[in-house]
């Protein structure tokens, strides 16, 4: 694995500075893809006709504990809902452009589609869709039921950068599978159930609100607590989590004949669906199969 360096944090923070101007857009784009898609399980929260969100600029020392790492949160017992959006998410961005791996195909696809717009875009699209999704009744995980969402939003890209941003993150899906050494005699379910639990413990209250503890971060030098992994480590296999759920859950959905680019037609069952505990287990099982199966082959 390529390490992440400072100098490549300070390019990004270059690339990568949002206002609020660029997070208003975003939601507002957003909001009318979001209505649309749940439809009657939308109705009671709207107000005005619209969704009752609004955003909130802040720092990484004012982030709510989350410092660098999370750049877009929201407070889901207020109304209307308060979304936090960082004002430079450099180290996000960076570290999630890494998942997709160091192939002269990730490179390329990087640096042509994941742009400052497309980062915003889907991470804003997802984090509005998840305080008025069916409830899970506390039975759900984020790599797996989550993953609807973040392929929703995906999907409301244009054409072109829907494409790649699909293909770098079933590269990331690879990268993280072989990684993590899963295979279909684990249950890569379990896994990430215990991975999930690990990552978002250690990403709240984590002191990286400065360049200075971003540095010790990228340097694995950030106070690593007691038989755990690094920060950065977890910050990594979340990530890499994210690319594999999403790959999952498109590959199902196209399994079943359904296109991608036409998520209106089959939409509103799935948003039901998606509430079950067991929703993207065998996807992700399966996708584990194939790249298994595919490994093999190339040996």
């Amino acid at each position: 694995m390529n390490k992440l360096t400072f100098a490549q944090y300070q390019h990004y923070q270059t690339l990568f500075n949002v206002d609020r101007a660029a997070v208003r857009q975003s939601m507002a784009e957003c909001e009318s893809l979001i209505i649309e898609a749940m439809s009657i399980h939308l109705q009671s929260y709207l107000w005005r006709g619209g969704l009752p969100v609004y955003p909130v600029m802040t720092t990484a020392p004012q982030n709510g504990g989350w410092g660098h790492l999370m750049p877009f949160w929201f407070k889901p017992q207020e109304r209307p809902i308060p979304f936090y959006a960082l004002d430079n998410w450099a180290l996000f961005a960076l570290v999630y452009s890494s998942s997709f791996g160091h192939s002269s195909e990730a490179h390329s696809l990087t640096e042509q589609f994941f742009t400052a717009d497309n980062v915003v875009r889907v991470v804003v699209g997802t984090n509005l869709q998840l305080p008025f999704l069916p409830s899970t009744n506390g039975k759900g995980q984020f790599f797996r039921n989550g993953m609807l969402p973040y392929l929703l939003s995906i999907l409301w890209l244009d054409a072109d950068d829907r494409r790649a941003w699909l293909r770098l993150h079933e590269l990331g899906a690879q990268r993280f599978i072989a990684a993590q050494g899963l295979t279909p005699d684990n249950d890569p379910c379990a896994a990430l159930a215990e991975l999930e639990y690990a990552i978002f413990t250690r990403l709240e209250r984590n002191d990286i609100t400065s360049d200075e503890a971003v540095a010790q971060m990228l340097n694995g030098t950030n106070g690593r607590i007691s038989r755990t992994p690094p920060l950065l480590e977890l910050y990594q296999a979340m990530f890499g989590a994210i690319c594999l759920g999403v790959t999952a859950i498109a590959a199902h959905y196209e399994g079943k004949g359904k296109s991608l680019a036409t998520w209106r037609e089959w939409i509103l069952p799935e948003i039901t669906m998606y509430r079950l505990p067991d929703y993207g287990m065998k996807a992700i099982e399966q996708v584990i199969c194939d790249n298994h199966r595919a490994s093999l082959s190339e040996r």
